[in-house]
């Protein structure tokens, strides 16, 4: 009974009447909405598609991030410059170093042609936890994209958990920035103790990286899926979490995305990655994002 009580208090804090206007993230995760299966994603996304999720978007958060320039991807700055919209781009990065080119080169052209939307560039995400390349391996292919805007005043970096930088302290010198993921549902502590643990997190990178930014670029809670030691995802938790993230970011002064705008059900459920979205396929958010 208290812990349903204490739900329904969490979820009240971020929905009373009485709060202010909706309220608007710095940056959303972005991923097309209403993608079953990777096949669907493979087709492709029509422009009708990416600009009718950028418009329920508009709303709730000042600006995106995106992973990758394929399956019609490239198509996002263009409509985010209408719609007011900032994007941090990704590159998506992997094996196949053909792809791995072609993904730079087409980046490239996408950054040159809308260097006012775009405000920082990931070559690359998780591809070193993945163990699809390496450090040495990926720090080129930032080194090509920061030569390519060379006079420009666009921060490019890449992306992977935390600790995978204070292993890879020569990736976070060919950074412009330390892109870090930092998930305290995978590391197990509950929901109450989660925003200390990323607290203490980003102070390890500051101290392993002083003279960078460290940008947080990805955090979120699951509102569904597998129990993680003390972690419990539900609707309230991830409210809850939200409710002190947010907090602590404006203290703080973090630079932060949260993960994700829509829910993922493409990928594999191990992953744990299907199912932190904040908005329903229909743009409706699954509950008020109004300051507490």
């Amino acid at each position: 009974m208290l812990r349903a009580v204490a739900a329904v208090a969490c979820v009240c804090l971020l929905s009373a009447a009485a709060t202010p206007p909706a309220f608007k993230f710095m940056s959303l995760a972005y991923n097309p909405s209403g993608v079953a299966t990777t096949a669907q994603r493979q087709k492709g996304f029509s422009e009708t598609t990416l600009r009718t999720d950028l418009q329920h978007l508009v709303p709730y958060t000042r600006g995106i991030r995106t992973y990758s320039t394929e399956f019609g991807l490239v198509r996002i700055p263009p409509i985010a410059r209408e719609l007011g919209l900032k994007v941090s781009l990704g590159l998506w990065l992997g094996k196949d170093r053909d792809k791995n080119d072609a993904e730079i080169a087409r980046g490239i052209h996408v950054v040159l042609g809308n260097t006012d939307v775009i405000d920082r560039v990931y070559v690359g995400n998780e591809a070193i936890v993945r163990g699809e390349l390496t450090a040495e391996e990926v720090i080129p292919y930032i080194g090509r994209m920061k030569d390519a805007l060379a006079g420009r005043k666009i921060p490019v970096g890449t992306a992977e958990p935390w600790h995978v930088w204070l292993k890879n302290p020569a990736l976070g010198a060919a950074s412009n920035f330390i892109g870090a993921h930092i998930y305290a549902y995978h590391d197990g502590p509950p929901v109450a103790e989660a925003v200390a643990y990323l607290d203490r997190r980003v102070q390890e990178l500051q101290a392993a990286f002083p003279a960078k930014p460290i940008v947080i670029a990805e955090t979120g809670w699951p509102w569904a899926g597998r129990v993680n030691q003390a972690a419990q995802p539900s609707a309230a938790a991830q409210a809850e979490y939200l409710r002190d993230f947010l907090r602590r970011a404006a203290q703080a002064h973090y630079i932060y995305t949260v993960v994700e705008a829509y829910d993922q059900p493409w990928k594999a459920p191990e992953e744990q990655g299907a199912l932190w979205g904040l908005l329903a396929d229909d743009g409706k958010p699954k509950f008020p994002f109004q300051v507490p």
